[in-house]
């Protein structure tokens, strides 16, 4: 509306999407959007980027909002295997597993085991072979430095009260 409480509920999102991205290093907070949840927000990444059939690659530490999005989606998923906190190995899996894939989907930090990939490395090899790249930071967005713009993701996926100390019921999807 035009009236003055819409204007400044607007004025007032508008600041939330700018300090987000000012948080993560992310320079277009008008592709910054609001969602119910991490897993809200990881099924709009996968729902615009999976197809029936497609191969997913993911890690082998994927939380279930991953997987069953996936499955939900008909992706084909491709795990990538390897010895728990051997960030080596979890990059020689995804080297050997990315080409021709339609899409990559990691977790940051594995809500089990605290092992914390190496996400950076990864998504430069997505953009290697040309596969999109979606990152779950639902274990590390606002307890581990982010850089949006380092990391180069296609999208991604955090919930608003964990590492962001915001309530239950919000989530943020970087675009």
């Amino acid at each position: 509306g035009g009236h003055r409480p819409a204007r400044l509920a607007a004025e007032t999102a508008w600041a939330c999407r700018e300090a987000i991205a000012r948080l993560f290093n992310f320079d277009r907070p008008e592709n910054v959007a609001f969602t119910m949840n991490a897993t809200h927000a990881l099924n709009i990444a996968l729902g615009s980027l999976v197809t029936p059939g497609g191969r997913v690659v993911v890690s082998g530490w994927e939380h279930n909002a991953v997987v069953r999005a996936l499955h939900a989606l008909g992706a084909e998923l491709d795990v990538v295997p390897g010895a728990l906190f051997d960030t080596d190995a979890a990059l020689e899996g995804f080297r050997e597993r990315l080409r021709g894939a339609e899409c990559c989907v990691c977790t940051h930090v594995s809500n089990v085991f605290g092992f914390v990939l190496p996400v950076y490395e990864i998504a430069a090899l997505c953009r290697e072979y040309g596969v999109p790249f979606v990152l779950d930071a639902s274990q590390s967005a606002g307890a581990l430095p982010l850089d949006a713009a380092g990391l180069g993701a296609d999208f991604i996926a955090m919930p608003g009260h964990k590492g962001l100390l915001g309530p239950q019921g919000t989530g943020v999807l970087l675009c």
